[in-house]
Protein backbone atom coordinates (compact mmCIF):
# COMPACT_ATOMS: atom_id res chain seq x y z
CA UNK A 1 0.00 0.00 0.00
CA UNK A 2 1.47 3.30 -1.12
CA UNK A 3 1.42 5.90 1.63
CA UNK A 4 0.72 9.53 0.77
CA UNK A 5 3.71 11.81 0.65
CA UNK A 6 4.21 14.68 3.03
CA UNK A 7 3.47 17.10 0.23
CA UNK A 8 0.05 15.52 -0.35
CA UNK A 9 -0.66 15.53 3.35
CA UNK A 10 0.17 19.20 3.58
CA UNK A 11 -1.92 19.81 0.45
CA UNK A 12 -5.04 18.24 1.93
CA UNK A 13 -4.41 19.41 5.48
CA UNK A 14 -4.37 23.05 4.36
CA UNK A 15 -7.88 22.55 3.01
CA UNK A 16 -9.46 20.22 5.58
CA UNK A 17 -8.22 22.20 8.56
CA UNK A 18 -11.17 24.48 7.92
CA UNK A 19 -13.64 21.81 9.06
CA UNK A 20 -12.58 21.59 12.74
CA UNK A 21 -11.77 25.30 12.69
CA UNK A 22 -15.32 26.18 11.66
CA UNK A 23 -16.74 23.77 14.24
CA UNK A 24 -14.64 25.55 16.86
CA UNK A 25 -15.92 28.92 15.61
CA UNK A 26 -19.50 27.69 16.01
CA UNK A 27 -18.75 26.38 19.50
CA UNK A 28 -17.24 29.69 20.59
CA UNK A 29 -19.72 31.95 18.80
CA UNK A 30 -22.91 30.30 19.99
CA UNK A 31 -23.82 30.14 23.67
CA UNK A 32 -23.25 26.41 23.94
CA UNK A 33 -22.48 26.36 27.64
CA UNK A 34 -25.34 26.36 30.12
CA UNK A 35 -23.51 28.82 32.36
CA UNK A 36 -22.86 31.13 29.41
CA UNK A 37 -26.56 31.69 28.82
CA UNK A 38 -27.82 31.18 32.36
CA UNK A 39 -25.14 31.88 34.96
CA UNK A 40 -26.10 30.36 38.28
CA UNK A 41 -26.23 33.52 40.37
CA UNK A 42 -27.34 33.26 43.97
CA UNK A 43 -30.03 35.56 45.36
CA UNK A 44 -28.50 38.86 46.42
CA UNK A 45 -25.65 38.65 43.91
CA UNK A 46 -25.12 41.34 41.30
CA UNK A 47 -25.36 40.34 37.63
CA UNK A 48 -22.48 41.46 35.42
CA UNK A 49 -24.51 41.27 32.18
CA UNK A 50 -28.03 41.07 30.85
CA UNK A 51 -29.45 37.57 30.87
CA UNK A 52 -32.14 37.16 28.21
CA UNK A 53 -34.27 34.06 27.71
CA UNK A 54 -33.20 32.47 24.40
CA UNK A 55 -36.41 30.47 24.12
CA UNK A 56 -39.72 29.87 25.85
CA UNK A 57 -39.54 27.85 29.03
CA UNK A 58 -41.58 27.23 32.14
CA UNK A 59 -40.49 27.50 35.77
CA UNK A 60 -42.31 24.76 37.66
CA UNK A 61 -43.30 24.83 41.31
CA UNK A 62 -41.47 22.70 43.83
CA UNK A 63 -43.07 19.60 45.33
CA UNK A 64 -43.76 21.39 48.60
CA UNK A 65 -45.35 24.32 46.79
CA UNK A 66 -47.50 22.00 44.69
CA UNK A 67 -48.65 20.02 47.72
CA UNK A 68 -49.40 23.12 49.77
CA UNK A 69 -51.35 24.76 46.97
CA UNK A 70 -53.20 21.50 46.24
CA UNK A 71 -54.29 21.16 49.87
CA UNK A 72 -55.36 24.79 50.01
CA UNK A 73 -57.39 24.35 46.88
CA UNK A 74 -58.87 21.07 48.11
CA UNK A 75 -59.85 22.69 51.41
CA UNK A 76 -61.83 25.26 49.47
CA UNK A 77 -64.15 22.50 48.23
CA UNK A 78 -67.26 22.49 50.42
CA UNK A 79 -68.30 19.12 51.86
CA UNK A 80 -71.39 17.62 50.31
CA UNK A 81 -74.41 16.64 52.42
CA UNK A 82 -77.51 15.05 51.00
CA UNK A 83 -81.02 15.43 52.38
CA UNK A 84 -82.79 12.07 52.48
CA UNK A 85 -86.46 12.68 51.87
CA UNK A 86 -87.22 8.99 51.92
CA UNK A 87 -85.76 8.70 55.40
CA UNK A 88 -88.09 11.41 56.65
CA UNK A 89 -91.08 9.84 54.96
CA UNK A 90 -90.18 6.47 56.45
CA UNK A 91 -89.96 7.72 60.05
CA UNK A 92 -93.16 9.74 59.64
CA UNK A 93 -94.92 6.59 58.45
CA UNK A 94 -93.44 4.54 61.29
CA UNK A 95 -94.57 7.12 63.86
CA UNK A 96 -98.10 7.18 62.48
CA UNK A 97 -98.19 3.36 62.44
CA UNK A 98 -96.96 3.22 66.04
CA UNK A 99 -99.69 5.48 67.34
CA UNK A 100 -102.23 3.66 65.18
CA UNK A 101 -101.29 0.37 66.82
CA UNK A 102 -101.44 1.96 70.26
CA UNK A 103 -104.89 3.39 69.50
CA UNK A 104 -106.12 -0.06 68.51
CA UNK A 105 -104.73 -1.63 71.68
CA UNK A 106 -105.85 1.15 74.07
CA UNK A 107 -109.23 -0.47 74.82
CA UNK A 108 -107.55 -3.78 75.73
CA UNK A 109 -105.45 -2.48 78.58
CA UNK A 110 -101.82 -1.61 79.28
CA UNK A 111 -100.46 -5.03 78.45
CA UNK A 112 -101.90 -4.89 74.95
CA UNK A 113 -100.28 -1.46 74.49
CA UNK A 114 -96.93 -2.87 75.68
CA UNK A 115 -97.17 -5.73 73.15
CA UNK A 116 -98.10 -3.36 70.32
CA UNK A 117 -95.22 -1.01 71.15
CA UNK A 118 -92.79 -3.92 71.34
CA UNK A 119 -93.55 -4.71 67.67
CA UNK A 120 -92.13 -1.29 66.78
CA UNK A 121 -89.06 -1.72 68.96
CA UNK A 122 -90.31 0.59 71.72
CA UNK A 123 -90.05 -0.90 75.23
CA UNK A 124 -92.68 0.49 77.58
CA UNK A 125 -93.20 0.24 81.29
CA UNK A 126 -96.71 -0.34 82.74
CA UNK A 127 -96.82 3.30 83.86
CA UNK A 128 -95.94 4.49 80.34
CA UNK A 129 -98.52 2.14 78.85
CA UNK A 130 -101.13 3.49 81.25
CA UNK A 131 -100.16 7.03 80.20
CA UNK A 132 -100.66 6.13 76.52
CA UNK A 133 -104.02 4.54 77.24
CA UNK A 134 -105.41 8.02 77.88
CA UNK A 135 -106.62 9.38 74.55
CA UNK A 136 -105.89 13.06 75.24
CA UNK A 137 -102.36 12.39 76.43
CA UNK A 138 -101.70 10.08 73.49
CA UNK A 139 -102.90 12.57 70.84
CA UNK A 140 -100.95 15.46 72.41
CA UNK A 141 -97.79 13.34 72.39
CA UNK A 142 -98.33 12.38 68.76
CA UNK A 143 -98.89 15.98 67.68
CA UNK A 144 -95.77 17.16 69.57
CA UNK A 145 -93.63 14.55 67.83
CA UNK A 146 -95.09 15.46 64.44
CA UNK A 147 -94.32 19.16 65.00
CA UNK A 148 -90.81 18.27 66.13
CA UNK A 149 -90.17 16.19 63.03
CA UNK A 150 -91.59 18.87 60.70
CA UNK A 151 -89.42 21.61 62.23
CA UNK A 152 -86.21 19.60 62.39
CA UNK A 153 -85.98 16.36 60.45
CA UNK A 154 -87.91 17.76 57.50
CA UNK A 155 -85.28 20.52 57.24
CA UNK A 156 -82.36 18.16 57.63
CA UNK A 157 -80.58 17.01 60.78
CA UNK A 158 -77.14 15.42 60.92
CA UNK A 159 -76.26 12.44 63.04
CA UNK A 160 -74.60 12.69 66.46
CA UNK A 161 -71.04 14.06 66.24
CA UNK A 162 -71.03 14.41 62.43
CA UNK A 163 -70.39 18.14 62.27
CA UNK A 164 -67.89 18.18 65.12
CA UNK A 165 -65.02 17.13 62.84
CA UNK A 166 -66.12 19.30 59.92
CA UNK A 167 -63.61 22.10 59.31
CA UNK A 168 -65.31 23.83 56.42
CA UNK A 169 -67.38 26.87 57.28
CA UNK A 170 -69.90 26.11 54.55
CA UNK A 171 -71.67 23.00 53.36
CA UNK A 172 -73.24 21.99 50.10
CA UNK A 173 -76.72 20.65 50.81
CA UNK A 174 -78.23 18.64 47.99
CA UNK A 175 -81.98 18.25 47.75
CA UNK A 176 -82.86 16.14 44.79
CA UNK A 177 -81.15 17.70 41.76
CA UNK A 178 -80.54 21.09 43.36
CA UNK A 179 -77.62 22.14 45.53
CA UNK A 180 -77.31 25.11 47.84
CA UNK A 181 -74.59 26.48 50.04
CA UNK A 182 -75.39 26.57 53.77
CA UNK A 183 -73.30 27.82 56.65
CA UNK A 184 -72.12 25.04 58.91
CA UNK A 185 -73.64 26.75 61.96
CA UNK A 186 -77.05 26.78 60.27
CA UNK A 187 -77.12 23.02 59.76
CA UNK A 188 -79.09 21.26 62.49
CA UNK A 189 -77.29 18.76 64.67
CA UNK A 190 -78.61 16.01 66.93
CA UNK A 191 -78.12 18.17 70.00
CA UNK A 192 -80.11 20.99 68.41
CA UNK A 193 -82.81 18.43 67.61
CA UNK A 194 -83.01 17.54 71.30
CA UNK A 195 -83.11 21.21 72.29
CA UNK A 196 -85.97 21.84 69.91
CA UNK A 197 -87.79 18.87 71.38
CA UNK A 198 -87.73 20.46 74.83
CA UNK A 199 -89.52 23.55 73.55
CA UNK A 200 -92.30 21.40 72.10
CA UNK A 201 -92.84 19.17 75.16
CA UNK A 202 -96.57 18.34 75.41
CA UNK A 203 -96.65 17.57 79.13
CA UNK A 204 -93.59 18.93 80.95
CA UNK A 205 -95.31 18.58 84.33
CA UNK A 206 -95.61 14.80 84.16
CA UNK A 207 -92.55 12.72 84.96
CA UNK A 208 -93.94 9.68 83.11
CA UNK A 209 -94.87 11.80 80.12
CA UNK A 210 -91.45 13.42 80.10
CA UNK A 211 -89.62 10.07 80.05
CA UNK A 212 -91.96 8.69 77.40
CA UNK A 213 -91.57 11.79 75.22
CA UNK A 214 -87.80 11.58 75.38
CA UNK A 215 -87.87 7.85 74.68
CA UNK A 216 -90.07 8.27 71.59
CA UNK A 217 -88.16 11.23 70.13
CA UNK A 218 -84.94 9.24 70.36
CA UNK A 219 -86.52 6.02 69.18
CA UNK A 220 -87.93 7.48 65.98
CA UNK A 221 -84.99 9.80 65.22
CA UNK A 222 -83.25 9.20 61.90
CA UNK A 223 -80.59 11.61 60.51
CA UNK A 224 -81.94 13.13 57.32
CA UNK A 225 -78.83 15.14 56.40
CA UNK A 226 -76.20 12.59 55.38
CA UNK A 227 -72.57 13.45 54.50
CA UNK A 228 -71.18 12.18 51.19
CA UNK A 229 -67.47 11.78 52.00
CA UNK A 230 -66.56 9.82 48.86
CA UNK A 231 -68.08 12.38 46.55
CA UNK A 232 -66.54 15.21 48.52
CA UNK A 233 -63.12 13.59 48.33
CA UNK A 234 -63.52 13.01 44.62
CA UNK A 235 -64.19 16.70 44.08
CA UNK A 236 -61.22 17.60 46.24
CA UNK A 237 -58.99 15.23 44.29
CA UNK A 238 -60.14 16.90 41.08
CA UNK A 239 -59.15 20.24 42.54
CA UNK A 240 -55.80 18.85 43.67
CA UNK A 241 -55.18 17.59 40.15
CA UNK A 242 -56.11 20.93 38.64
CA UNK A 243 -53.22 22.75 40.30
CA UNK A 244 -51.07 24.37 37.63
CA UNK A 245 -47.49 23.15 38.07
CA UNK A 246 -46.19 26.24 36.27
CA UNK A 247 -44.95 29.01 38.49
CA UNK A 248 -43.65 31.35 35.80
CA UNK A 249 -43.86 31.30 32.01
CA UNK A 250 -40.83 32.95 30.44
CA UNK A 251 -41.04 34.02 26.81
CA UNK A 252 -38.16 34.14 24.37
CA UNK A 253 -36.55 37.57 24.58
CA UNK A 254 -37.71 38.28 28.13
CA UNK A 255 -34.98 39.75 30.31
CA UNK A 256 -34.44 37.57 33.35
CA UNK A 257 -31.99 39.90 35.06
CA UNK A 258 -30.30 43.06 33.86
CA UNK A 259 -26.69 44.08 34.09
CA UNK A 260 -25.70 45.39 37.53
CA UNK A 261 -29.06 44.34 38.99
CA UNK A 262 -29.46 42.40 42.22
CA UNK A 263 -30.63 38.83 41.64
CA UNK A 264 -33.97 38.23 43.36
CA UNK A 265 -35.40 34.87 44.39
CA UNK A 266 -37.67 34.92 41.36
CA UNK A 267 -34.75 35.65 39.00
CA UNK A 268 -32.70 32.90 40.68
CA UNK A 269 -35.46 30.35 40.09
CA UNK A 270 -35.66 31.37 36.43
CA UNK A 271 -31.89 31.13 36.00
CA UNK A 272 -31.80 27.66 37.55
CA UNK A 273 -34.65 26.45 35.35
CA UNK A 274 -33.06 27.91 32.21
CA UNK A 275 -29.76 26.25 33.07
CA UNK A 276 -31.47 22.88 33.57
CA UNK A 277 -33.43 23.28 30.34
CA UNK A 278 -30.24 23.99 28.41
CA UNK A 279 -28.65 20.86 29.84
CA UNK A 280 -31.71 18.82 28.91
CA UNK A 281 -31.55 20.11 25.35
CA UNK A 282 -27.93 19.16 24.95
CA UNK A 283 -26.15 22.36 25.87
CA UNK A 284 -22.70 21.74 27.31
CA UNK A 285 -21.76 22.70 30.81
CA UNK A 286 -18.77 25.00 31.03
CA UNK A 287 -16.46 22.44 32.63
CA UNK A 288 -17.68 19.30 30.86
CA UNK A 289 -15.14 17.78 28.45
CA UNK A 290 -17.78 15.50 27.00
CA UNK A 291 -20.09 18.45 26.55
CA UNK A 292 -17.42 20.31 24.56
CA UNK A 293 -16.28 17.43 22.36
CA UNK A 294 -19.85 16.42 21.52
CA UNK A 295 -20.92 19.71 19.91
CA UNK A 296 -17.56 20.03 18.11
CA UNK A 297 -17.92 16.58 16.61
CA UNK A 298 -21.55 17.18 15.69
CA UNK A 299 -20.84 20.45 13.86
CA UNK A 300 -17.75 18.98 12.18
CA UNK A 301 -19.77 16.08 10.76
CA UNK A 302 -22.27 18.51 9.28
CA UNK A 303 -19.67 20.88 7.80
CA UNK A 304 -17.58 18.04 6.37
CA UNK A 305 -20.41 17.31 3.91
CA UNK A 306 -19.61 20.50 2.02
CA UNK A 307 -15.91 19.71 1.86
CA UNK A 308 -16.73 16.27 0.45
CA UNK A 309 -18.78 18.09 -2.18
CA UNK A 310 -15.75 20.19 -3.10
CA UNK A 311 -13.51 17.13 -3.41
CA UNK A 312 -15.80 15.18 -5.74
CA UNK A 313 -17.81 17.82 -7.60
CA UNK A 314 -15.82 21.09 -7.43
CA UNK A 315 -12.27 19.94 -7.87
CA UNK A 316 -11.23 23.17 -9.53
CA UNK A 317 -12.34 25.01 -6.39
CA UNK A 318 -10.74 22.45 -4.07
CA UNK A 319 -7.39 22.78 -5.88
CA UNK A 320 -7.36 26.56 -5.44
CA UNK A 321 -6.39 27.26 -1.84
CA UNK A 322 -7.53 30.89 -2.20
CA UNK A 323 -11.06 29.82 -3.07
CA UNK A 324 -11.18 27.30 -0.21
CA UNK A 325 -9.96 29.98 2.18
CA UNK A 326 -12.61 32.39 0.96
CA UNK A 327 -15.35 29.79 1.50
CA UNK A 328 -14.03 29.06 4.98
CA UNK A 329 -13.91 32.77 5.74
CA UNK A 330 -17.50 33.28 4.58
CA UNK A 331 -18.63 30.33 6.73
CA UNK A 332 -16.79 31.73 9.74
CA UNK A 333 -18.28 35.21 9.26
CA UNK A 334 -21.78 33.80 9.05
CA UNK A 335 -21.34 31.57 12.10
CA UNK A 336 -19.95 34.49 14.10
CA UNK A 337 -22.83 36.74 13.14
CA UNK A 338 -25.27 33.93 13.90
CA UNK A 339 -23.69 33.55 17.33
CA UNK A 340 -24.23 37.25 18.02
CA UNK A 341 -27.86 36.91 17.03
CA UNK A 342 -28.18 33.88 19.31
CA UNK A 343 -26.77 35.82 22.26
CA UNK A 344 -28.68 39.07 21.86
CA UNK A 345 -31.71 38.39 19.63
CA UNK A 346 -32.33 34.62 19.82
CA UNK A 347 -36.01 34.97 18.91
CA UNK A 348 -35.21 36.42 15.47
CA UNK A 349 -33.06 34.04 13.39
CA UNK A 350 -34.33 35.78 10.26
CA UNK A 351 -31.69 38.48 10.78
CA UNK A 352 -28.83 36.01 10.29
CA UNK A 353 -26.94 37.01 7.13
CA UNK A 354 -27.64 33.79 5.27
CA UNK A 355 -28.67 35.74 2.12
CA UNK A 356 -25.27 37.43 2.08
CA UNK A 357 -23.41 34.11 2.02
CA UNK A 358 -25.77 32.65 -0.59
CA UNK A 359 -25.50 35.66 -2.91
CA UNK A 360 -21.73 35.84 -2.60
CA UNK A 361 -21.23 32.16 -3.33
CA UNK A 362 -23.73 32.16 -6.18
CA UNK A 363 -21.92 35.01 -7.92
CA UNK A 364 -18.48 33.49 -7.31
CA UNK A 365 -19.33 29.85 -8.02
CA UNK A 366 -22.86 28.75 -8.92
CA UNK A 367 -26.34 28.41 -7.48
CA UNK A 368 -26.08 24.72 -6.61
CA UNK A 369 -22.99 25.18 -4.49
CA UNK A 370 -24.57 28.20 -2.87
CA UNK A 371 -27.80 26.45 -1.92
CA UNK A 372 -25.97 23.41 -0.52
CA UNK A 373 -23.76 25.68 1.57
CA UNK A 374 -26.79 27.60 2.85
CA UNK A 375 -28.63 24.41 3.83
CA UNK A 376 -25.58 22.94 5.59
CA UNK A 377 -25.02 26.09 7.60
CA UNK A 378 -28.74 26.29 8.35
CA UNK A 379 -28.53 22.82 9.90
CA UNK A 380 -25.47 23.80 11.94
CA UNK A 381 -27.25 26.90 13.24
CA UNK A 382 -30.52 25.10 13.88
CA UNK A 383 -28.74 22.42 15.94
CA UNK A 384 -27.60 24.96 18.50
CA UNK A 385 -29.52 24.54 21.79
CA UNK A 386 -30.40 28.21 21.91
CA UNK A 387 -32.54 27.77 18.78
CA UNK A 388 -34.32 24.64 19.99
CA UNK A 389 -37.77 26.26 20.08
CA UNK A 390 -37.13 28.72 17.26
CA UNK A 391 -37.56 27.84 13.54
CA UNK A 392 -34.00 28.90 12.78
CA UNK A 393 -33.28 26.07 10.33
CA UNK A 394 -36.38 26.79 8.26
CA UNK A 395 -35.86 30.55 8.10
CA UNK A 396 -32.16 30.20 7.26
CA UNK A 397 -32.93 27.74 4.45
CA UNK A 398 -35.62 30.06 3.07
CA UNK A 399 -33.30 33.06 3.17
CA UNK A 400 -30.37 31.20 1.60
CA UNK A 401 -32.32 29.54 -1.21
CA UNK A 402 -34.23 32.68 -2.21
CA UNK A 403 -31.00 34.68 -2.17
CA UNK A 404 -29.31 32.12 -4.41
CA UNK A 405 -32.19 32.26 -6.86
CA UNK A 406 -32.37 36.05 -6.78
CA UNK A 407 -28.87 36.40 -8.25
CA UNK A 408 -30.20 34.93 -11.51
CA UNK A 409 -32.16 38.15 -12.05
CA UNK A 410 -29.08 40.37 -11.76
CA UNK A 411 -27.66 41.95 -14.88
CA UNK A 412 -25.61 44.65 -13.16
CA UNK A 413 -24.86 46.09 -9.76
CA UNK A 414 -27.24 48.96 -10.39
CA UNK A 415 -30.42 46.88 -10.09
CA UNK A 416 -29.72 45.30 -6.72
CA UNK A 417 -33.30 46.03 -5.66
CA UNK A 418 -34.46 42.90 -7.53
CA UNK A 419 -32.77 40.37 -5.19
CA UNK A 420 -33.87 42.42 -2.19
CA UNK A 421 -37.51 42.10 -3.25
CA UNK A 422 -37.11 38.37 -3.94
CA UNK A 423 -35.48 37.76 -0.56
CA UNK A 424 -38.19 39.80 1.18
CA UNK A 425 -40.82 37.73 -0.62
CA UNK A 426 -39.13 34.52 0.52
CA UNK A 427 -39.08 35.61 4.14
CA UNK A 428 -42.69 36.76 3.88
CA UNK A 429 -43.78 33.38 2.54
CA UNK A 430 -41.79 31.53 5.20
CA UNK A 431 -43.09 33.68 8.05
CA UNK A 432 -46.64 33.35 6.77
CA UNK A 433 -46.33 29.55 6.60
CA UNK A 434 -44.91 29.38 10.13
CA UNK A 435 -47.47 31.84 11.44
CA UNK A 436 -50.43 29.93 10.04
CA UNK A 437 -49.15 26.59 11.27
CA UNK A 438 -48.06 27.83 14.71
CA UNK A 439 -50.84 30.32 15.39
CA UNK A 440 -48.66 33.43 15.43
CA UNK A 441 -50.42 36.79 15.66
CA UNK A 442 -50.41 38.98 12.57
CA UNK A 443 -48.09 41.46 14.28
CA UNK A 444 -45.39 38.81 14.80
CA UNK A 445 -45.63 37.68 11.18
CA UNK A 446 -45.28 41.30 10.05
CA UNK A 447 -42.26 41.91 12.28
CA UNK A 448 -40.46 38.83 10.95
CA UNK A 449 -41.22 39.87 7.37
CA UNK A 450 -39.82 43.34 8.07
CA UNK A 451 -36.64 41.93 9.60
CA UNK A 452 -36.26 39.55 6.66
CA UNK A 453 -36.60 42.38 4.13
CA UNK A 454 -34.06 44.45 6.03
CA UNK A 455 -31.73 41.44 6.08
CA UNK A 456 -32.07 41.13 2.31
CA UNK A 457 -31.24 44.81 1.84
CA UNK A 458 -28.16 44.66 4.05
CA UNK A 459 -27.01 41.35 2.52
CA UNK A 460 -27.34 42.67 -1.03
CA UNK A 461 -25.42 45.80 -0.11
CA UNK A 462 -22.62 43.80 1.53
CA UNK A 463 -22.44 41.47 -1.46
CA UNK A 464 -22.01 44.25 -4.02
CA UNK A 465 -19.59 46.07 -1.76
CA UNK A 466 -17.37 43.06 -0.99
CA UNK A 467 -17.62 41.27 -4.32
CA UNK A 468 -14.63 43.08 -5.90
CA UNK A 469 -12.54 42.11 -2.87
CA UNK A 470 -13.57 38.47 -3.24
CA UNK A 471 -12.79 38.55 -6.96
CA UNK A 472 -9.34 39.92 -6.31
CA UNK A 473 -8.65 37.28 -3.63
CA UNK A 474 -9.79 34.31 -5.70
CA UNK A 475 -8.78 35.71 -9.15
CA UNK A 476 -12.29 34.86 -10.35
CA UNK A 477 -13.98 36.98 -12.97
CA UNK A 478 -17.62 36.49 -12.12
CA UNK A 479 -20.48 36.26 -14.58
CA UNK A 480 -21.86 39.49 -13.14
CA UNK A 481 -18.65 41.29 -14.03
CA UNK A 482 -18.68 39.84 -17.54
CA UNK A 483 -22.29 40.90 -18.02
CA UNK A 484 -21.42 44.42 -16.97
CA UNK A 485 -18.40 44.52 -19.26
CA UNK A 486 -20.51 43.36 -22.21
CA UNK A 487 -23.15 46.04 -21.66
CA UNK A 488 -23.26 48.18 -24.89
CA UNK A 489 -24.28 51.20 -22.86
CA UNK A 490 -20.89 51.39 -21.10
CA UNK A 491 -18.72 54.37 -22.30
CA UNK A 492 -15.81 52.17 -23.42
CA UNK A 493 -17.99 49.96 -25.58
CA UNK A 494 -19.80 52.98 -27.06
CA UNK A 495 -16.47 54.56 -28.08
CA UNK A 496 -15.25 51.27 -29.55
CA UNK A 497 -18.46 50.88 -31.50
CA UNK A 498 -18.15 54.39 -32.96
CA UNK A 499 -14.56 53.71 -33.98
CA UNK A 500 -15.52 50.54 -35.84
CA UNK A 501 -18.37 52.29 -37.65
CA UNK A 502 -16.25 55.26 -38.61
CA UNK A 503 -13.34 53.13 -39.83
CA UNK A 504 -15.61 51.11 -42.08
CA UNK A 505 -17.08 54.24 -43.66
CA UNK A 506 -13.66 55.77 -44.34
CA UNK A 507 -12.42 52.60 -46.03
CA UNK A 508 -15.50 52.47 -48.21
CA UNK A 509 -15.12 56.11 -49.25
CA UNK A 510 -11.42 55.87 -50.05
CA UNK A 511 -11.97 52.71 -52.06
CA UNK A 512 -14.68 54.34 -54.03
CA UNK A 513 -12.60 57.45 -54.78
CA UNK A 514 -9.68 55.34 -56.07
CA UNK A 515 -11.77 53.10 -58.27
CA UNK A 516 -14.01 55.75 -59.82
CA UNK A 517 -11.94 58.45 -61.48
CA UNK A 518 -14.62 59.78 -63.75
CA UNK A 519 -17.04 60.94 -61.10
CA UNK A 520 -18.67 64.28 -61.31
CA UNK A 521 -17.24 67.22 -59.49
CA UNK A 522 -20.16 67.28 -57.14
CA UNK A 523 -19.59 63.69 -55.94
CA UNK A 524 -15.84 64.23 -55.54
CA UNK A 525 -16.46 67.29 -53.46
CA UNK A 526 -18.79 65.33 -51.04
CA UNK A 527 -16.21 62.54 -50.57
CA UNK A 528 -13.39 64.96 -49.94
CA UNK A 529 -15.51 66.92 -47.49
CA UNK A 530 -16.48 63.69 -45.58
CA UNK A 531 -12.81 62.67 -45.32
CA UNK A 532 -11.97 66.03 -43.89
CA UNK A 533 -14.66 65.76 -41.21
CA UNK A 534 -13.62 62.20 -40.41
CA UNK A 535 -10.01 63.16 -39.76
CA UNK A 536 -11.19 65.86 -37.45
CA UNK A 537 -13.52 63.65 -35.40
CA UNK A 538 -11.69 60.28 -35.23
CA UNK A 539 -8.96 60.26 -32.59
CA UNK A 540 -5.59 58.79 -33.35
CA UNK A 541 -5.17 55.36 -31.76
CA UNK A 542 -1.48 55.01 -32.42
Amino acid sequence: MKLPTQEKLRYHLARWIWVPALALVAHVAFPSGGADVAPLLEPGARADKDVVAPFNFVVNKSEDELQREAEELAASAKPIYEFRQRTYDSLATATAAFFGAVDAAADQGPQAIIRAAREFGVPLTPQEAAYLSKGGKRRALQQALQRLFDRTLAQGVTGPGVLQGEQSRELIVRRGSTESSVLRDQALTFNQYLNRAKTLHPDPGSSVGDVLYIKLQRQFFRPTLIPRPLETERRRNELRGSVDPSKYIVRAGDRIVGANEIVTNEAHERLVTLHQELLRRGAATTYSIRGVIGPLLRDSLIIVIFWVLLVFYRRETYRDLRQVALIGGLFAVLLTQGGLVARFYPAHPEIIFMPFLAMMMTVLFNGRVSMIAAMILAVVIGQQPVFHDVPATFLCVVGGVTAALSVKTLRSRSNFYAPVLIIAGGYFTGALALGLSSGWPIAEIGVRCLWGALNGLVSAGLTFFLLPVAESITHITTDLTLLELSDPSRPLLRTSSKRRATGSARTACWGASGAITTTSGKSKTRCTSWRTRSRATIPTTG
